[in-house]
């Protein structure tokens, strides 16, 4: 099982919360590259799973994008429900 703990090795906060929220719509990482694509922002399929594992930063400009077209607020990709409780 893989440790949930955010650590100095992560190079973002968003890619968890980006895995599960993108694969509750049915949206599969190819059609978020396309849509995303067609707002002129170019992240392959790889990039993605980059940013899902934590190995890829996320520019802003991406991240609101990706908010938009799965239809969260930034806040919500940022926001670690753990983190909250504490």
């Amino acid at each position: 099982m893989k440790n949930d703990k955010i650590s100095s090795q992560d190079c973002n906060i968003v890619g968890k919360k980006l895995g599960i929220i993108r694969r509750r719509k049915g949206i599969n990482q190819q059609s978020l590259s396309v849509a995303l694509l067609e707002k002129g922002i170019r992240l392959s399929t790889s990039s993605i799973s980059k940013i899902e594992n934590r190995t890829r930063k996320v520019s802003d400009i991406e991240l609101l994008a990706i908010s938009q077209i799965l239809g969260v607020s930034v806040d919500d990709l940022l926001n670690d429900e753990k983190m909250k409780r504490q």
